[in-house]
């Protein structure tokens, strides 16, 4: 018996360590996967910033973009979270409806609209429309026609621009595929494209054996790191104009926007600002079927609600241009998206530490009850 008494605190204790690593593993196998961007990139950037405050089990993933993530979220196992741009799915909703389109593909398609959820807005992105100085165009109207680069195919910029184009003429634009300058330098091959396409943009008669191209479409808030120092100086941004008829049918799903001249001093803005076009980007989920993964929805909007000052605090700037906030209602979301019913629950009701702050000179509880204010 007294074996017996030793014995078994021992197993007990040997029982919870197997009990403590199985609970670890299945944390670890039940981890969420969020889908980004190129890792020089704002989204990957925010993504790390969830993971390093919020979600420290979150895994962070680079991708090609938008249109990428959302395929990302609907195919690949343990996605749970997903950066986008929110045009994404009115280039969905064309796909699902186009005739064209392989019936078995539409329903996929279908389905994966159904299920799409917002988990909250982020940010807006302005839409750079960049020519050269001497180039005869002046307006986001007058690029029918022209040879566009609008990066890789289903990254966000590729598909604004795409969207942007169709909606304006009704047909599809000369496109001009990524090339890569292999004397160009850049943290990622993105990067690297990028200022290839710059480079010949502004100097086609030297970079003469490389794709010619009139317009390049570059999304993302200002300033964009790329054009924002070291650039060439003979480049200029097309303005938006609101009178015009085509202009009119954008802005039934981009907002106008201004582009600051003191955000890009290289290029040939000539008023302190220029305007333009923006797309809201949003962080997404979905519908989940499995309790775990609905449970994780929720557990993620309590923690972004605790954290979310720390957010401000310590991570990329864009969290303090958010166009939501905790304490204000939750906005409308552009045609066609709806919000997850969990984060929407517990989003609605977050308040920011300061938002939560008693105004200076309040009353406080304990001074009410003395009866010394009201």
């Amino acid at each position: 018996m007294d074996e017996m008494k030793r014995w078994v605190p021992a197993w007990l204790g040997w029982m919870a360590k197997v009990l403590l690593f199985a609970g670890l593993f299945a944390a670890a196998a039940s981890a969420e996967i969020i889908v980004t961007g190129g890792k020089t990139g704002t989204y990957y950037q925010i993504g790390n910033n969830l993971k390093d405050i919020v979600a420290p089990t979150l895994e962070v993933r680079e991708s090609k973009g938008s249109w990428a993530n959302v395929e990302e979220l609907s195919q690949t196992k343990g996605v749970g979270l997903a950066i986008v741009q929110s045009d994404v799915y009115a280039a969905f909703v064309y796909l699902r409806d186009n005739p064209q389109v392989p019936r078995e593909t539409r329903r996929q398609y279908a389905q994966l609209l159904a299920n799409l959820r917002v988990f909250m807005p982020l940010y807006r992105e302005e839409i750079h429309f960049l020519v050269r100085k001497d180039s005869p165009l002046e307006y986001i109207h007058q690029i029918r026609g022209a040879r566009i680069w609008m990066d890789a195919e289903k990254s966000g910029t590729y598909l604004t621009a795409l969207n942007i184009y169709s909606k304006m003429f009704n047909e599809r634009p000369k496109i001009v595929a990524p090339f890569l300058n292999p004397t160009v330098t850049g943290d990622d091959e993105g990067t690297k494209t990028r200022r290839s396409a710059l480079m010949v943009l502004s100097d086609p008669d030297f970079y003469k054996d490389f794709p010619k191209m009139d317009v390049m479409v570059l999304v993302g808030g200002q300033p964009l790191k790329l054009l924002a120092a070291n650039i060439p100086d003979n480049l200029k941004l097309l303005k938006l104009d609101p009178n015009h008829a085509a202009s009119a049918r954008l802005v039934q799903e981009y907002r106008k926007a201004d582009i600051q001249k003191a955000s890009y001093p290289l290029l040939n803005i000539a008023d302190a600002s220029q305007p333009s076009l923006s797309v809201d980007s949003y962080l997404i989920t979905a519908n989940f079927s499995d309790p775990g993964r609905r449970q994780f929805v929720s557990t993620l909007a309590d923690r972004f609600c605790e954290k979310f000052d720390e957010l401000q605090e310590k991570g990329h700037p864009k969290w303090k241009a958010l166009t939501w906030k905790p304490g204000a209602p939750l906005p409308a979301l552009s045609a066609g998206w709806q919000y997850s019913t969990r984060a929407k629950e517990r989003l609605g009701r977050c308040r920011s530490q300061e938002a939560a702050a008693p105004p200076p000179g309040a009353c406080k509880p304990q001074d009410r009850f003395a009866g010394l204010c009201r």
